[in-house]
């Protein structure tokens, strides 16, 4: 039978209909499902950012006071804002006068972590490092979600995916940041574009790609390469492996190395229980051991130890840092940088080490210091073979000074550096902690609050993150 064409066009509109209100449907439960939804975000118009803090104030009192989840910390940051962890939020607050600035709430998912690398303010659009406030929240058992947000107005910037494990922290450092995870680390560029994944991957797409049986308790990261502490199976010592920051990219690598499959570019064995890390350049690793004396060892990017020093700081202090926290967290070593100069926190004491260029003769490995279980090349000697010394130009480090009795991380202005100590802050000369001289004190009224208190310099207040409390003094 042959349908007329007004009843062709009527059938023609009852389909369109229906396939309008299936696609209508979908959409709802999409919408209704989805991140966008659950996402509560207030922005607020920029503001001026304010001056670096040259001086260091002679009195301070508490002005403003806000919560913030102790799990996860506070950001203190040079745009102007203090961000808090509360709940499923991040809540900024003006750092001058504690006023609330902007929000970014996952409603349906827990807070894991927020953090930044931003130590200058020159903009979210300015390429080179990763620049903004970082919240990362948990959903479906991970802490996958991962945005990067702007902090002087609230506006989302970049934002990415991971299969991040719980348990782990957010690290930065050259112009990286990645999650240090209990087995599983990931570093991203500045737009959150993964560079390497390195670890007990979850789903590996090339055979022998998974790095297993190993705890990962610290990480650093520079320019070229990054450094993990690492807990084997089988072996008594603590490592540290070296990995390029951007695989695919390494010099001489092998045709099938790219972000999930790569070869370590050196496997140390400390010879020591405990290790944490507390320097990096494209050219050295400073690794500070607790065996068989507590002191800072220099590594070259072979793992060859090239200096040792021996330091104050107290080998349980090493170990209980070395250890994983509550509920197998694990965190990179606390520390702040200011210019060529690291500072970390480990136990209460208070470490610098400074990078700096120095000229260093080094003898390129030859067939002369093959392994005497390799059989000699018939015909050659062995100082045939022998190479020359090469004098090469590196980015050292060095052990500037320690300081005991701090209760967590300093803030650096001009050339002091902000302890916290009991009662107060105590400034000490950044370039060499004034050795044997007890510091004026500037007086904290910490209301008995005890525990760990972090300290940083936003324009003309001193902020203070106590555990659950964010002050702000001036």
């Amino acid at each position: 039978m042959t349908l007329s064409p007004a009843r062709r066009r009527r059938i023609d509109r009852l389909v369109a209909g229906g396939i309008a209100l299936v696609v209508l449907a979908v959409a709802a439960v999409v919408y209704l499902t989805s991140d966008v939804r659950a996402t509560d975000a207030t922005t607020v118009p920029r503001g001026t950012v304010p001056a670096e803090p040259t001086a260091v104030p002679s009195t301070l009192s508490e002005k403003w006071s806000v919560a913030t989840d102790p799990a996860v910390g506070a950001v203190a940051s040079p745009y102007g804002v203090v961000v808090t962890g509360q709940g499923t939020a991040a809540i900024a607050y003006d750092a001058r006068t504690g006023e609330r600035r902007w929000s970014y709430d996952r409603g349906d998912e827990p807070l894991c972590a927020i953090g930044s690398g931003d130590t200058d303010a020159p903009g979210v659009t300015a390429r080179g490092k990763v620049r903004g406030v970082m919240v990362v929240s948990n959903k479906n058992g991970y802490c996958s979600q991962v945005m990067l947000l702007d902090p002087a107005t609230g506006e989302r910037h970049y934002y990415r995916t991971s299969p991040n494990q719980p348990g782990g922290a957010l690290a930065f450092g050259g112009p990286y940041a990645g999650w240090l995870g209990p087995t599983l680390v990931e570093l991203w560029r500045d737009d959150l574009v993964r560079t390497i994944q390195y670890g007990d991957e979850p789903a590996p797409p090339k055979p022998n790609a998974t790095h297993t049986g190993c705890t990962f308790t610290d990480m650093i990261i520079d320019d070229q390469q990054f450094a993990t502490v690492e807990h084997c199976a089988g072996s008594p010592n603590a490592q540290v492996v070296l990995n390029w920051t951007t695989p695919d990219s390494a010099p001489d690598k092998p045709d099938d190395q790219d972000v999930f499959k790569h070869t370590p570019r050196a496997t140390i064995d400390t010879g020591s229980t405990a290790a944490r890390l507390v320097g990096i350049t494209s050219d050295r690793v400073a690794v500070l051991v607790s065996d068989p004396e507590p002191a800072v060892v220099r590594y070259d990017t072979a793992g060859r130890e090239v200096g040792r020093t021996p330091v104050d700081v107290p080998a349980t202090s090493i170990v209980d840092a070395d250890r994983l926290g509550d509920g197998d967290r694990t965190r990179p070593t606390p520390a702040v940088r200011d210019g060529s100069t690291r500072f970390s926190v480990v136990g209460d004491t208070l470490l610098a080490v400074m990078q700096e260029s120095a000229t260093v003769q080094t003898t390129p490995t030859s067939t002369a210091t093959r392994p005497t279980t390799e059989p000699p090349t018939p015909g050659v000697l062995a100082s045939d073979t022998a190479t020359t010394p090469v004098t090469e130009r590196v980015e050292d480090l060095t052990v500037g000074w320690t300081r005991a009795g701090v209760l967590g991380l300093p803030a650096v202005i001009g050339d002091q550096v902000l302890l916290p100590v009991s009662g107060g802050l105590a400034p000490v000369a950044a370039g060499n902690g004034n050795p044997g001289i007890v510091p004026t004190l500037i007086p904290v009224d910490r209301g008995g609050a005890t525990g760990r208190v972090d300290v940083a310099a936003v324009g003309p207040t001193i902020v203070e993150i106590r555990g659950d409390r964010v002050v702000g003094l001036s």
